[in-house]
């Protein structure tokens, strides 16, 4: 299977780490009962599945500053890094899918 890795927080071992967000967007698809079919379709599948397990939790959340700090902080989730890599962990998903 082909992964696709956003950055995570391991809060245990206290780094930041890879995290395969395609292990979880498989195991939901093969639990998917009307599977999609088309691209818009994995691609709305994806934003949905992601909002309800990666969205605002924050054990999922990190915060970016630069440097030097000049005071500018964001918070990003890994909902967010999918967002920004929709079309792409869409393409990934049904690849991984087909085999």
């Amino acid at each position: 299977m082909k992964p696709f890795n956003v950055i995570f927080y391991n809060i245990n071992r206290e780094k930041f780490e890879p995290y395969n967000v395609m292990d979880f967007f498989v195991e939901e698809y093969k639990r998917e009962k009307n599977k999609p079919t088309t691209f818009a379709m994995f691609k709305e599948f994806i934003e949905h599945k992601a909002m309800w397990m990666f969205w605002s939790r924050c054990e999922y959340e990190i915060i970016l500053s630069d440097w030097p700090p000049s005071g500018v902080e964001e918070k990003w989730d890994i909902y967010r890094q999918i967002m920004m890599n929709i079309d792409i962990i869409t393409e990934i998903l049904m690849e991984n899918v087909k085999q």
